[in-house]
């Protein structure tokens, strides 16, 4: 049974193998020319806006969080919010375009629908709630400085 599992779950990765490499590209290439007007619009925009934005994006990009952690820091030291780095990081580990092809295959579509929108409404939850501690100055020390 689990040879079975393994096998399947191998076949899967390999048929959706050439979408996520021309994901990961084109979410390298969108990465490497933000305009200035976006970066501006995410960096003082409305905290509830770009929490929308930035959950959305988080669910649609593909690839591992450890490829995005650089990417957050140098934001961060830009003045990025941490309340919208931590919105991010929720929606981006909790749903990815790459878990798509995986979960609808082995519980079918409806599923994978429900689960995106609670991992959504939990990524917007998240950041709203470290959006209220920080405007109460209860963010951490360490944070504020890296």
């Amino acid at each position: 049974m689990i040879e079975t599992l393994l096998r399947r779950t191998l076949e899967n990765l390999w048929s959706y193998l050439p979408v996520l490499l021309v994901a990961l590209f084109v979410s390298n290439v969108i990465q490497s020319r933000r305009s200035a007007r976006v970066m501006d619009y995410f960096l003082h925009g409305r905290v509830r806006e770009t929490l929308v934005a930035v959950s959305l994006t988080g669910l649609l990009t593909p690839g591992p969080l450890a490829a995005y952690l650089p990417v957050l820091k140098a934001l961060r030291k830009l003045g990025f919010r941490l309340s919208l780095i931590a919105a991010f990081i929720t929606s981006q580990t909790l749903v990815g375009p790459g878990r798509l092809f995986m979960e609808v295959s082995y519980f079918g579509a409806w599923f994978f629908a429900y689960r995106v929108v609670a991992s959504f409404a939990i990524a917007l939850a998240v950041g709203a709630i470290y959006a209220l501690l920080e405007r109460r100055g209860m963010a951490w020390e360490g944070a504020e400085r890296s």
